[in-house]
């Protein structure tokens, strides 16, 4: 039971009073449920762009011919609505969201294991994002590979490619740094007495996820490194 003592210290996530105010109080935050709720944000914003792109792509395959774009133009959709909903939705969407605002909560600990470094983990995907959105907007024409980037046709066309590709490279560095995260918030911080198999099932599957993305996700990052060269 909470005291009138402990109801005057508590302060809610969302009325926080720091160093910053406004929206720099969320840019700089290191509240996990903060974050959580900014990568959501973020999230959301880059699904509806890339649905609105996959609805243009569906106008212009409404008829035979040249409807609303030409070819190179729809390439270049195709390939910025895959990077948006893949590297930018799918990959991140469930665990930096959910796993951000759910995971200290349902294992007992404050905040994840390195509060400043899951800042920067959305300060990647933030910075990686942009790029990947500038990747259509540079004088050589967005890439028209699609999202899997795949050789030799990503190596020799003379679109934005690495652009696009290094834009990859970004987002998945900040999809190892918030596994990492997560993996050590598992095994450090976890309340007195509660063992592995004393954790709920959600906390177990970020922690496979975690895995998989610190493992994998490299290779990939390695491979478009080398697509890039």
């Amino acid at each position: 039971m909470i005291t009138a003592t402990e109801k005057t210290e508590y302060v809610s996530y969302l009325d926080h009073k720091g160093k910053y105010k406004g929206i720099f109080a969320w840019i700089f935050a290191t509240d996990h449920k903060r974050i959580g709720l900014l990568y959501m944000y973020a999230i959301m914003s880059f699904f509806f762009i890339g649905a609105f792109l996959g609805l243009l792509m569906k106008i212009e395959l409404i008829a035979p011919g040249e409807t609303i774009m030409k070819p190179q133009t729809y390439n270049g959709v195709f390939t910025l609505h895959g990077i948006l909903m893949i590297f930018m939705v799918v990959i991140p969407g469930l665990s930096a969201v959910f796993g951000n605002f759910f995971l200290p909560i349902l294992i007992g600990a404050k905040d994840v294991a390195f509060p400043k470094l899951n800042r920067f983990s959305w300060w990647i995907f933030i910075a990686g994002s942009i790029m990947a959105i500038a990747s259509q907007l540079l004088k050589d024409g967005p890439p028209d590979t699609g999202w899997t980037f795949y050789a030799p046709y990503s190596t020799t066309t003379g679109t934005n490619v690495i652009m696009a590709t290094a834009a990859a490279f970004v987002l998945g560095f900040s999809s190892i740094l918030t596994g990492l995260n997560f993996i050590v918030t598992i095994h450090q911080m976890r309340a007195p007495g509660m063992k592995f198999f004393n954790m709920p099932l959600f906390p177990w599957a970020l922690y496979a996820t975690a895995w998989i993305q610190l493992l994998a996700t490299p290779i990939v990052g390695i491979t478009l490194l080398m697509l890039i060269a």
